[in-house]
């Protein structure tokens, strides 16, 4: 059992925030598609964003930790001419937290839709389809691919060069369980389960067609 080596405070905080920004996003979103018509987009838009700065909060059996890990990876979203869009992302999570080094790596299908000609707003959601979790506990690596979860995220579209310039913001919320090792011949399995809550602040680019 791991200990939250008195950072409950901290992740109050953290939660705080989780839960805010999720109030923010449902906020924005009912805002938009108030004020904005929802006509057909008349634009066919490929685009491509990174994350620029990330949180993480792990829960692992009955202990919690927040903090911010390394975070890397890619998005690509093609967006029809009727605003409906398809996407695959890419987010790679990895640091040492409550003593435990952890290395997470998530491939997710998203689906949104868009609205706005020039300045753009999109909403979407994705599924995990393939995720691999990575704990070193003591110097033994465990490692498994059995995994689920789901992302929400929200993209702005600012027009720039003939193109756009986007800031978005996701949140995945990903499960690991059955997490395993080779230890003298024999396989040995964790039987806590690992949660992570990741979240993004977003930047990339758009081609409008």
């Amino acid at each position: 059992m791991i200990q939250s080596n008195g950072f409950h405070d901290h992740i109050l905080l953290s939660f705080d925030k989780v839960v805010a920004l999720q109030k923010i996003i449902i906020l924005t979103a009912f805002f938009v598609f108030s004020a904005l018509h929802a006509c057909a987009e008349e634009l066919w838009r490929l685009r491509y964003s990174i994350p620029t700065s990330g949180e993480s909060e792990i829960t692992r059996g009955s202990s919690k930790d927040a903090e911010k890990l390394n975070t890397s990876g890619h998005s690509g979203n093609l967006v029809f001419a009727n605003g409906i869009g398809f996407g695959y992302s890419t987010v790679r999570t990895n640091g040492n937290m409550g003593g435990i080094d952890y290395k997470f790596k998530n491939h997710s299908l998203d689906l949104a839709y868009t609205i706005g000609n020039e300045l753009s707003f999109t909403l979407g959601g994705g599924r995990l389809v393939y995720g691999r979790g990575e704990q070193s506990i003591s110097g033994t690596s465990y490692v498994t691919e059995s995994s689920s979860g789901e992302a929400l995220f929200m993209y702005f579209g600012i027009p720039f060069v003939g193109g756009e310039l986007l800031f978005g913001y996701r949140q995945n919320n990903i499960e690991y369980k059955n997490f395993q090792s080779r230890i003298a011949g024999k396989s040995v399995k964790l039987e806590d389960s690992v949660k992570l809550l990741s979240s993004q602040v977003k930047a990339g680019f758009g081609f409008l067609f």
